[in-house]
Order: C-alpha cells, then structure tokens, then sequence
C-alpha cells in the first residue's frame, strides 16, 4: 500500500507540472474524468482526501491537492462508484426529504440490521456494501436528497452533521464518536470545495450526494445512534453574548499544550464547527456554538473506536 500511495504522489506531483502548478485544474481532470474518476474515492477514510483538498485550497498549497489525489486513488472504492452511478439516482425523484427526515427512516430501516456484527466502526463499510438490501436502501436515501437548492441543502446538512457528531450520546452520559466527529469537518470542507473549485451543476451535486453518502454511511457503521437535539446544550454554557471569544479562553495561557489540545481530530472538529457558524449563523442561531462549548466542556476523549471501556453512544437494541 505504502508503494502505491508513493508511487502516485509521485505521479500527481508530475500532473502538477503538465498543468503548470494549476493545481484547481489539476484536480478538477482528475476527480471528474478519465475511467476511474477520483471522485469515488473522495469520501474514503471518513473524507479523509476531502479535508486534504479543501486544506491545500484554503492553504494555496499544491502538495495537498496532490495528496488529496493520491489518497482518492489508493482508496478508489468501486462499491461507491456502483451506487452513486445507479440508473435509479438519473430518473426524476417522485418526492423529496430533508436530511434529518432521511435518518429518521435509516434508523429504523430493517435492511441495515445485522450488517455491522463485529461491531461499530467506519472499517465495516464493506459490510455494508456487501448486503444487496443495504445498498438498495441507500440508492433510495440518496435519491430521495433534495439538491436543486445546494446552498440550503448545505445549511441542513450542517446542522445536521452537529446533531450527530455531538448529540448521540445517553443523557447524562457524554460521549462524543471519533467517526461521527469528522462529519462537520466533512461538511466545512465540500463548502469550501463547491466555493472555490467546483463549477459544473452536475459536478456539485455529486460532490454533495458524496458526502451525503458518507454520513449515510457513517451513522449506519456507528449502529444509528439516537440522536437528541436537547442533548446540545451544555449545563455550564458560556456566555452567549461573548460568544467564541468567551470559549477560547480555555486555549490561552497554556504552557503546555496536552489533553485534548493536542488531539488533531479534536482541534478539527471544534475549528469547523466554528467555521460552519459563520457561514449558518443566521439560518440556525447559536447551534454550532453550544455544540462546540459541550466539546470543550465534555470531551474526554473519543468513542465508538472499539476500545475497551470507552463512553457508548445511545445505540438502539
């Protein structure tokens, strides 16, 4: 694996250069055309060479496109390739749901039971895959998006991704899942991609019905959790009226950086959370700020990896 992933930096780095470090161009070629468009491997490693890409275009920086690439390459996924091409996401849709009436119906949709029997974790996707049921489900969950509106599409699934990387644990009981921790970062990161890079209308819906299927496909390996929007408010919540301001102050005056200031996926959550209120303030109030100060206040650590002892989400039997 290791030889593969150098081997196509390697190769990417030189389309760098055949496309005179425009690496905006560089990217769209490769994610949108060719027999294996790298688009279908965008979302693998819980949108791990999403992140990359919209990182190397908030940064200007060509090595992060190109690694944005060669992870989509390594990872190129064929069950993601069949269903987000299925004949049945071309026709008309008879009707269409908001997000969060799409998991409703996930969460107590039979067709997924029993596919994760070794238990949670992002590492079961194949399973998924693997059950005819299953994905019929999701070529119907994904069809039933509404993407004629992205940018309130995007509003929605914003919120939504909050409720579900913050507000999916017992009462009482906080527990915040590492895979369903990424999904805000996953959400800030195809904003910023339809932004700034992408411009066909077919190539924003797919990006879009991508990571739709990524949070689809999260909450099923996760064993759809309930989800509890009460749950967002934290008992000792900050100030309102200072906002951000009052939250950073648990990061200043640290000699040493330990905890979870040192937690990458920690950090990464909490900046798009805030990124996501600048952009949704408006649409949906104080949300992502009282989910970031329940992470500040709360987080221990992270769950749902499968390690003994661990907090557990709210996982209906």
């Amino acid at each position: 694996m290791v030889r593969f992933q150098r081997a196509f930096m390697t190769y990417f780095s030189m389309e760098n250069g055949r496309f005179a470090g425009n690496s905006k161009a560089l990217a769209i070629s490769h994610l949108f055309t060719g027999d294996k468009p790298l688009i279908y491997g965008l979302f693998s490693g819980v949108g791990q060479p999403l992140a990359a890409l919209s990182d190397g275009i908030e940064l200007r920086t060509a090595i992060l496109v190109v690694e944005s690439l060669t992870l989509s390459a390594v990872d190129w996924m064929e069950p993601m390739y069949e269903l987000m091409t299925h004949p049945e996401l071309a026709r008309p849709s008879r009707g269409f749901l908001s997000p969060g009436d799409i998991i409703g119906r996930v969460a107590h949709d039979g067709r997924f039971s029993g596919v994760m029997k070794g238990g949670p974790g992002f590492q079961g996707v194949p399973n998924v895959f693997a059950s005819p049921n299953a994905k019929a489900a999701l070529v119907e969950y994904v069809g039933l998006l509404d993407c004629r509106n992205l940018t309130v599409l995007l509003q929605q699934l914003s919120a939504l991704s909050v409720v579900m990387s913050c507000a999916t644990h017992k009462p009482g009981q906080p527990a915040f899942d590492y895979y369903l921790g990424h999904l805000p970062t996953c959400i800030n990161s195809t904003r910023i991609i339809l932004d700034n890079l992408v411009e066909d209308g077919d190539h924003r819906i797919l990006v879009v019905r991508g990571v739709w299927l990524l949070m689809l496909l999260t909450y099923i390996t996760q064993l759809r959790p309930v989800m509890d929007e009460k749950l967002l408010v934290a008992k000792d919540l900050a100030d309102e009226e200072n906002g951000w301001e009052t939250m950073y102050e648990v990061f200043r005056g640290e000699v040493v950086v330990e905890g979870k200031l040192r937690d990458l996926e920690f950090l990464r959550a909490l900046r798009s959370l805030w990124e996501l209120s600048r952009v949704c303030r408006g649409v949906h109030g104080n949300l992502y700020f009282h989910a970031a100060w329940k992470l500040v206040s709360e987080w221990t650590a992270w769950a749902g990896r499968g390690v003994g002892r661990e907090a557990m989400l709210n996982i209906r039997l």
